[in-house]
């Protein structure tokens, strides 16, 4: 066999392939509502998308989240699982073309005493140059085993990067609901000091009225254990905070350290329409990534099945070699080999049939997997919009109460102040003009997160021009 019938048996190699074995992937129906429980249908619904945390107009949340993206360490951990999956991914395609090596060697023989049992051997140094090009095990992939592989390392590979988007996104939203939280605290904190201040005034007033006998020793003591109690609330604040940094601090992935965090009540509190349509929830994720799971499983079957077919592999050599180096250049001695291996399973005691059974039963799992995730992003998407809604309503209600009722402190302070009220009269409008003020933060903190949850819900914002999920660019690996 010359070098072009070599070749050309390696190009045949290369062509000769059937159809894949095992089922196509096809997208599986699944009944979904085509709008959402909570929506105005005269609302518009403009696109937000990517940077959702900018919604919130605050410098020191946006360098929060984005400091986060760039430093978690989960999130980082997750982009080298993606690098690794790319590197498979790469290694399966590769397995898709003939795998050639190239290979060189110079031996160097020497005899001496050349008589020997009467064979005169050459005396000297004999020098041997050889070169050759060799065709490493490759497998005709006659079934479609090859590709089947290749499909699934592929929907492997966008599977682990839609689960670092999925991450991704849930560690932005946790960096937000933190940060809220710690503005709360912070909010709560400077009420809790104008408390101390407050009660550290009617204490005065108290042992000043006591000394001259306008009231009774009870009620100063009364007014002694309200100060001491709002100084506890203040220190328990402080210890509250601190675990909150710390729980920031370790997503943003840096060392412990204070955090600076913008005044709650001058958060811009986003206007999200309810009249979403259900397709924004094709841009979650989680849902790509259950898909991809599915596409890898329905490959996995076709593997399981190439089994029963034979397989066909070649290796090969093409080379030339020479005693002398000048030879070796213009007049070579040519060297060729070309080995087709064929394996047949003949009786396998049912170890075949058994892969194929274990593959198509974890295609059902995922496939139950998959219609499980759209279903819970539905409901998780429908609860988020609803909350979202009724957060608003109550902070708007708190945000009245809390007016009306420091309305009525006021007013109060200046009649115990004047001997007017009893300091008990006083102590009640006190509780609840505190407790009220308490109210009014933890709705505003309430309604920020149940919005962040709303835009973690529908996968980091949506598009209103765009109704599928793109599919992330992995070049130059993942092409």
């Amino acid at each position: 066999m010359n070098n072009r019938s070599l070749i050309s048996a390696g190009i045949v190699a290369v062509m000769l392939s059937g159809c894949a074995i095992g089922p196509d992937y096809a997208k599986p129906s699944t009944p979904t509502p085509d709008t959402f429980r909570y929506h105005d249908t005269n609302q518009t619904h403009p696109s937000v998308r990517g940077q959702w945390w900018k919604s919130f107009n605050d410098p020191l949340l946006n360098r929060a989240i984005e400091t986060t993206l760039a430093n978690n360490y989960d999130l980082r951990m997750a982009q080298t699982s993606v690098d690794s999956l790319l590197g498979k991914f790469d290694q399966a395609k590769a397995y898709l073309y003939p795998q050639i090596n190239a290979n060189g060697s110079l031996d160097r023989k020497g005899v001496s005493n050349a008589l020997n049992n009467g064979y005169m051997l050459r005396e000297g140094v004999t020098p041997t140059y050889a070169a050759s090009l060799s065709l490493v095990s490759y497998e005709i992939d006659l079934v479609g085993k090859v590709r089947r592989t290749n499909e699934a390392a592929r929907a492997q590979l966008l599977s682990g990067e839609y689960a670092r988007q999925t991450l991704a996104i849930s560690t932005a939203s946790s960096v937000a609901v933190s940060y809220f939280n710690l503005a709360s605290l912070q909010g709560q904190l400077a009420l809790a000091h104008e408390n101390v201040t407050i009660s550290h005034e009617i204490a005065q007033q108290s042992g000043l009225k006591y000394r001259l006998g306008a009231i009774n020793e009870g009620v100063y003591l009364q007014a002694q254990s309200s100060l001491e109690n709002a100084q506890a609330t203040l220190e328990q604040l402080k210890s509250t905070k601190i675990a909150e940094e710390s729980t920031l601090n370790l997503l943003l992935g840096r060392n412990p350290q204070s955090i600076e965090t913008s005044d709650l009540t001058t958060l811009t509190l986003p206007t999200i329409p309810s009249a979403l349509p259900s397709e924004v929830l094709t841009h979650r994720p989680d849902i790509a990534l259950a898909e991809q799971n599915l596409i890898s499983a329905n490959a996995q079957i076709g593997i399981a099945k190439a089994a029963y077919y034979p397989s066909i592999k070649l290796t090969g050599m093409l080379g030339q070699q020479s005693l002398d180096l000048t030879n070796f250049v213009s007049n070579p001695a040519k060297i060729w080999q070309l080995t087709p291996s064929v394996s047949l399973p003949i009786f396998t005691a049912g170890a075949i049939a058994g892969g194929v059974k274990v593959a198509e039963a974890e295609h059902a799992k995922t496939l139950l997997q998959y219609q499980k995730t759209i279903v819970a992003a539905f409901n998780d998407a429908d609860n988020a919009l609803g909350q979202n809604t009724t957060a608003k309503e109550r902070l708007k209600h708190q945000t009245l109460s809390t007016q009306a009722i420091q309305k009525a402190f006021e007013q109060a302070r200046l009649r115990y102040k004047v001997g007017s009220i009893a300091y008990t009269d006083l102590l009640v409008v006190q509780q609840q003009w505190l407790q009220a003020s308490q109210a009014q933060l933890i709705a505003q903190q309430n309604a920020l997160i149940q919005t962040v949850n709303l835009y973690k819900a529908l996968g980091g914002g949506w598009d209103a021009n765009a109704s599928t999920f793109n599919v992330p660019n992995l070049l130059p690996s993942g092409r």
